[in-house]
């Protein structure tokens, strides 16, 4: 009883330390800008008038909330990926849906030349739109012929790698007949970039990021039980088939809508639910809310370091995720390995 309520504390703590470190980031986001992280710009967050409350919110605040809705809906994709396929591995990135995407916008941009669109709102629209329909299609290949196959988890995984590097092969072909301004604008767009917040992209990749968690709110203890294994899981009246695509498309989707508007941003969704794992535990019940908000505050701090790493310039955000998530990509990979 009293190891329980220890559990329970440490549990509780850790949430009320993720909780805070996420308002002190987007605090610093707030203060945040060409100068550094200037702290004595705190009090001028509150001004309603000036040039700078118009460079707060008509570029940081929505960058801020881009980059924690992103990241939270890349971090509850991951979540959700890892628990239908059973594997810490998996994520957008490493299931190819991310370079799906970049196929799609290349496409878009290249063959389309979605650029020359009179309205640059038209322009990112059309690029989204293929970028979305290729991360979905890629999805619906992954599931379907998973299905069809019968395969194992592992080998969704290995199926999705194999996947994303015949996207990324195609993206590289249309890129080497591409001229100097498609090319250079694909392989921006490739980066990963969270300048391009509006409130359009943001409104919508929240409003589905919400109707994400209140569905698996109702369902998350379904997960508990297929992680107990498949027969238990339809012991206990789950169709595991039906719950795996169903969990798949709508993972895949919150990935799709977060990558079309801001480009290839890497690893978010394989680590936060790693560190939700080892802050509070293997229940879905916190591991997909606290998957999102943990996300969320990576992709802050990545986005924080963007900005503020090499004074005046602003890396984009998706070089920085990839920098820190790489290493520890591989080092999952080798805590796995050696438990096998």
């Amino acid at each position: 009883m009293y190891s329980k309520k220890l559990y329970s504390k440490e549990k509780l703590s850790a949430i009320f330390f993720l909780f805070l470190f996420s308002l002190l980031l987007i605090w610093i986001s707030l203060i945040s800008g060409n100068n550094g992280v200037v702290f004595s710009d705190t009090l001028k967050l509150f001004e309603v008038k000036g040039s700078f409350s118009i460079i707060v919110f008509e570029i940081r605040v929505p960058r801020t909330l881009a980059a924690f809705f992103v990241g939270a809906a890349l971090g509850l994709s991951g979540a959700m990926m890892q628990a239908v396929l059973k594997n810490p591995l998996a994520s957008p990135f490493t299931l190819g849906i991310s370079q799906a995407s970049a196929f799609g916008a290349s496409f878009a941009i290249i063959v389309l030349q979605s650029y020359s669109v009179s309205s640059s709102y038209g322009a990112g629209f059309l690029t989204a739109i293929f970028a979305f329909a290729s991360s979905m299609i890629s999805t619906l290949l992954i599931v379907s012929l998973g299905k069809r196959a019968n395969m194992s988890a592992e080998s969704l995984i290995l199926f999705g790698v194999a996947l994303g590097a015949f996207f990324s092969a195609f993206t590289m072909l249309l890129q080497y007949f591409a001229d100097d301004t498609d090319a250079a604008a694909t392989l921006f767009w490739t980066f990963g970039d969270l300048s391009k917040a509006d409130a359009n992209s943001i409104l919508l990749i929240s409003s589905v990021l919400l109707i994400a968690l209140l569905l698996y709110f109702k369902i998350f203890w379904k997960f508990d039980a297929l992680m107990l294994g498949e027969e238990s899981a339809k012991s206990l009246g789950i169709n595991t088939q039906n719950l795996r695509l169903s969990s798949m498309i709508i993972a895949s989707l919150l990935s799709a809508i977060s990558v079309c508007f801001f480009g290839i941003i890497g690893f978010v969704g394989l680590i936060a639910p790693h560190i939700i794992r080892l802050l509070i535990g293997n229940s879905h019940k916190y591991i997909l809310p606290f998957s999102a908000l943990s996300g969320g505050a990576l992709l802050l701090l990545a986005d924080i370091v963007s900005r503020t790493i090499m004074l005046p310039v602003t890396i984009p955000v998706g070089i920085i995720t990839s920098m820190l998530g790489a290493p520890l990509f591989l080092y999952f990979l080798y805590k796995r390995s050696s438990k096998c």
